[in-house]
């Protein structure tokens, strides 16, 4: 299962990150508002993972002034 994916990453960020291991939610498409089918319950270290990653491949543009430009391509921003 995923959680056992995840469980080896999440602890060792245990003493590194503050609150590593509470609950917040995550948006599965970070384009989209929060809404039921769009939301997902994660950990903290888990929605920093995700949300770094994000921002590493360009997802996040929009939200800093790149509306309606793609993501990067996979490799990293060209």
């Amino acid at each position: 299962p995923l959680h056992q994916k995840w469980r080896p990453f999440c602890l060792r960020f245990e003493g590194v990150v503050e609150d590593f291991n509470y609950g917040t939610l995550l948006r599965l498409d970070s384009r989209r508002e929060y809404s039921e089918e769009n939301s997902i319950f994660a950990t903290r270290i888990q929605f920093l993972a995700i949300e770094i990653a994000r921002n590493r491949e360009g997802w996040n543009d929009a939200v800093f002034g790149g509306a309606g430009r793609e993501p990067a391509a996979e490799g990293g921003k060209s």
